[in-house]
């Protein structure tokens, strides 16, 4: 390039010096011949000098910032020198670390004619991004409107920092009744910001509450009027919808069978409550002499007052071994008492009611009192055991006249127990175990002398504590009965039932 210069500054100067001796005289002709070498000379060592001291040329900025975990790195950037480009020419000097936030000085080091050139900057690494929030769970939320909201979760992790969840701030904010919205905000140490919301809706998702009025079991005597007890429905929201109730169903008291009545309800969301009623047309009772409508040739072993700790167990190891399902009738228990009563179910007896008191005295005062003698039984067999015990015999048993100081209540108490789902049952054979029996063999005899293979035989014993002549009898009376013939069984709502004649 230089030589190419001084060439042209040679053409140039030679038709200067042309131009110049044409019509001058010598003297001039010499000067000016002297001016023009020495402006060559010039020239020749200036424009090389020049050439020499130039200076690359660096396209950057003096702070150069990089994002830090970004895998990117600092590029050679774009240098001119003598009107050529030498980028690829460039060394870069110095170290960085682009995993750590800060500032780091460097070097490009650039070739020149002669030596080379070198130029500081600064490399900034740095942290402009926001951390990530992430929401456990869907961004808008529908929540049953009698729950509170409990937050689901949320995490935030921060490309530098890592996990920053404890810094997250949540706020909640009432948009409506109806409506929260919670607001996530975290920063990382860089100061950059995220932000993330969740709306949760409050629905109306609650059924009614469907009630029914009387028994979901009850039972009616065929020919008798069935008498619909109807129902009533609460809701939370829209209160009072006893009226809105629908019923579907019929009972054909001319005819035996069990009749479903459906109780169904809506509220203004849609939300359905239905209940079912179940009602059995039942033919009158089976009186105790005869049994004719019940199995034939059955035995129901039945026993009353217990459970006890010294008997019942010892019940229980027989009929196991025999595999035997009995019936008890039983009266309140505590303590360990509850352990055999569990026992009873579990084994695949049928736990039944006695009642939660035995004193005639005071359950005959009322039907009122009656049945919340039986019912108070009821509820804490159900608790004990999750059975749902409907079976229940008297004390005394239905033609009991220990009730007479409240005349005709077993009269009425015979219908109420029916009514409201209940079947009771006496019985037409008496073992006398708690009578006149003195010995085992008094019970045995008692029990296999009035067996009949034309009828149900229901059995009447007892498992209270000293009761040892039943204990001791029962065996026996199980093989006579195997070894004749008979089968046993336990009571159960498809029974039919074996009643005495009421005396008041």
């Amino acid at each position: 390039m230089i030589i190419i210069i001084e060439v042209l500054i040679t053409v140039i100067v030679a038709l200067l010096l042309t131009k110049i001796c044409k019509g001058k005289k010598e003297k001039k002709i010499k000067k000016s011949i002297g001016f023009l070498i020495a402006l060559e000379l010039l020239l020749f060592i200036s424009i090389p000098t020049t050439f020499a001291l130039a200076n690359p040329r660096l396209e950057i900025q003096d702070v150069v910032e990089i994002e830090v975990n970004s895998n990117k790195q600092i590029e050679t950037p774009k240098t001119s020198y003598l009107c050529q480009n030498v980028s690829d020419n460039v060394k870069i000097i110095g170290e960085i670390d682009y995993n750590t936030v800060g500032d780091y000085e460097i070097e490009y080091e650039v070739p020149k004619l002669v030596g080379k050139y070198y130029e500081k900057h600064i490399i900034r690494v740095v942290d402009k991004t926001s951390p990530e929030i992430v929401l456990t769970g869907e961004e808008v939320v529908d929540l049953s409107y009698n729950k509170e909201y409990e937050e689901i979760g949320v995490t935030a992790t921060d490309n530098y920092d890592g996990d920053i969840t404890d810094k997250i701030n949540i706020e909640r904010k009432e948009i409506s009744e109806n409506q929260i919205e919670i607001k996530y905000t975290v920063s990382d140490n860089a100061g950059n910001l995220s932000t993330k919301t969740r709306t949760v809706n409050f629905i109306d998702d609650i059924a009614p509450v469907l009630t029914l009025n009387g028994k979901e079991k009850i039972s009616v005597i065929k020919g008798n009027n069935y008498k619909e007890q109807g129902a009533k429905a609460v809701d939370e929201k829209d209160g009072d919808l006893t009226e809105k109730i629908e019923i579907e169903g019929n009972v054909d008291t001319s005819k035996n069978g069990t009749y479903t009545i459906t109780y169904k309800v809506s509220d203004s969301k849609g939300n359905v409550a239905i209940k079912k009623r179940n009602v059995s047309v039942i033919n009158q009772p089976v009186q105790a002499k005869t049994g004719a409508n019940g199995q034939k040739g059955v035995i129901y072993l039945t026993f009353d007052d217990g459970p006890s700790t010294s008997i019942t167990p010892k019940i229980l190891d027989i009929l196991k071994k025999k595999n035997v399902k009995a019936t008890f009738f039983i009266l309140n228990y505590d303590g360990a008492k509850e352990e055999i009563v569990k026992r009873e179910v579990n084994e695949g007896h049928t736990v039944a009611i006695h009642g939660y008191s035995h004193n005639y005295k005071e359950i005959y005062k009322s039907e009122e009192i009656y049945m919340q003698n039986i019912k108070k039984l009821q509820d804490k067999i159900k608790k004990s055991t999750g059975y749902n015990a409907t079976i229940t015999r008297f004390p005394g048993g239905s033609s009991n006249t220990v009730s007479k100081y409240n005349p005709g209540i077993m009269s009425r108490l015979t219908k109420k127990v029916l009514d409201n789902g209940y079947k009771y049952f006496d019985w037409n054979i008496s073992s006398e175990d708690a009578g006149d029996a003195k010995t085992s063999d008094d019970v045995y005899e008692n029990v296999v002398s009035n067996l009949s293979k034309s009828r149900s035989n229901v059995v009447l014993m007892h498992d209270f504590n000293g009761n040892t002549k039943t204990l001791n009898a029962l065996e026996d009376i199980i093989d006579y009965g195997i070894s004749n013939g008979y089968t046993f069984s336990k009571i159960t709502e498809s029974t039919a039932m074996v009643t005495h004649s009421v005396n008041n």
